[in-house]
């Protein structure tokens, strides 16, 4: 008979095994006319064209690989001129440098875990952004030529996880939530607290003039009756 601290690393070991299943990113490619995703190792980020520029979502990981996939697109990395992220771990991060000329923007709340202020030890490492940056707050709107950025608190994976709502259409969500069969579900890997990452997924799942959601590691859907069917 298993003992207690056992049976507890067992099911730790299998809730990670489990999660890792879920590590499911896009192939790099276009989306549509004014959207790319783009796949940096286990993780995605997107690319929002703005007249002759490039809005990102999140900032990937591995920059070798990911000037690699800019170039199978034909995106010169220089034309990114704002970066927001959905939170800090380094799979969010690390790919700044390559992104030079862009803007950065990222939420009040997360600001410690690049600080150092907050104990990070549940958290994947969140590596210290050496050039200036914007801390948003939930509902304020940042303009990008004729796009329209709206910050979503959604605290949970990490104390300052953030969604970004474009446009009224598309809602990225970084590690707030994953896919599974077209429908959102909450990993507990490297989630810091899980209960309010439910909260903040039953916020979004309430949210209108969402047509498309873009998650980090698994995907997007434009089938939003069924992906939050459970959350709403």
């Amino acid at each position: 008979m298993p003992s207690p601290i056992r049976k507890k690393l067992i099911h730790r070991l299998n809730t990670r095994m489990s999660d890792k299943l879920y590590l499911r990113p896009c192939d790099t490619g276009a989306v549509n006319d004014t959207l790319y995703v783009v796949r940096a190792d286990t993780v995605n980020l997107f690319l929002y064209r703005v007249g002759d520029a490039f809005i990102a979502f999140d900032a990937g990981y591995r920059p070798s690989v990911i000037r690699a996939e800019l170039d199978k697109l034909g995106i010169d990395p220089n034309t990114v001129t704002h970066v927001f992220l959905s939170h800090a771990d380094i799979d969010h991060t690390q790919g700044l440098g390559v992104f030079k000329n862009a803007k950065i923007y990222l939420s009040h709340a997360e600001e410690p875990m690049i600080t150092g202020v907050r104990n990070i030890r549940r958290a994947v490492r969140s590596p210290r952004i050496r050039r200036g940056y914007t801390l948003l707050r939930e509902g304020d709107v940042v303009e990008v030529g004729d796009a329209r950025i709206r910050a979503i608190e959604t605290p949970g994976h990490t104390p300052g996880s953030m969604a970004y709502h474009v446009d009224e259409q598309h809602l990225f969500m970084g590690d707030t939530c994953k896919l599974s069969d077209g429908k959102v579900f909450v990993g507990r890997h490297y989630t810091m607290d899980y209960e309010q990452q439910k909260q903040s997924v039953r916020k979004v799942a309430r949210l209108d003039n969402v047509r498309c959601v873009f998650t980090a590691h698994c995907g997007y859907t434009d089938d939003l009756d069924t992906a939050f069917a459970d959350w709403r």
